[in-house]
């Protein structure tokens, strides 16, 4: 992200105040939460379309983000959370860098609509698009986020994709694989996962034990896409080979333990 896209960010959008993580005190043994974080939000809409199934006024397209930004954290975390958030959150519609702000990523989404009516007068489908970046966990080692995104705009099929990101609190590293399995149990490891990918988990299956070691992305789960750390669980998320959707693998720390580094954050 380049410098001054935080600010922009914070500049361009309605911001709800929200406390995403509240500071814990230390009661019941609770420590105070080394980062705090901000939830900011916008919504807008374009007005003059109808439910394609009730026939209900509805806006030609809905636009709703929310993101979390680090308001007491080290200036190195708060630059790769917000290049992390601009990636999730203001991407364009077709390729390219993230836009500057929502804004301008309204704006696209608005002409892009019109172009279409331009060409296609009677065209009233209606658009939405809904972005999230929360925060799953927040501890002196590490920080996990996740971001989703729900969204329809005309195409043959809606989208819907999570990606999770996990960095280490002071210095903003992402977190991978090698940081919390030794060179010499990532074998066993990755086993381990791909058992558990086969014989189930929480959303879906390989089909065959074939295919479940053949999708397994070591490399993408070494730098630490979609890899998503907390203080009890490891969670792999990827694309499903040869299948919609993707494929999230939940690993429980404890069951882990002997493979995990003494040092794992």
């Amino acid at each position: 992200m380049r410098p001054g896209r935080t600010a922009l960010l914070a500049a361009a959008v309605a911001v709800t105040c929200l406390g995403c993580l509240l500071r814990r005190t230390r009661t019941g043994g609770h420590a105070v939460a080394p980062v705090d974080y901000v939830r900011r939000s916008f919504q807008s809409s374009l007005a003059g379309c109808s439910d394609p199934s009730s026939h209900i006024p509805a806006p030609c397209v809905r636009l709703d983000v929310e993101y979390v930004e680090p308001t007491r954290s080290s200036v190195a975390l708060a630059k790769a959370v917000g290049r992390f958030v601009a990636a999730a959150a203001l991407h364009p519609l077709a390729e390219g860098a993230p836009l500057p702000d929502v804004e301008t990523l309204r704006d696209e989404l608005y002409d892009a609509y019109g172009e279409i009516q331009q060409r296609v007068p009677d065209y009233r489908v209606p658009w939405v698009i809904e972005r999230k970046v929360t925060v799953a966990c927040n501890t002196a080692r590490l920080q996990g986020l996740v971001a989703s995104e729900r969204s329809f705009t005309g195409g043959a099929h809606r989208t819907e994709r999570v990606e999770y990101r996990s960095f280490e609190t002071e210095s903003g590293t992402p977190i991978g694989l090698d940081a919390l399995v030794a060179p010499e149990n990532r074998a066993a490891f990755a086993a381990e996962v791909e058992r558990r990918a086969h014989e189930g988990g929480p959303t879906g299956l390989w089909p065959t034990p074939q295919t479940a070691k053949a999708a397994l992305p070591d490399q993408q789960l070494a730098g630490g896409e979609n890899l998503l750390v907390c203080p009890d669980t490891i969670t792999f998320r990827w694309p499903r080979s040869g299948a919609s959707g993707d494929t999230e693998v939940v690993v429980p720390r404890a069951e882990v333990r002997a493979l995990l580094r003494a040092d794992a954050p």
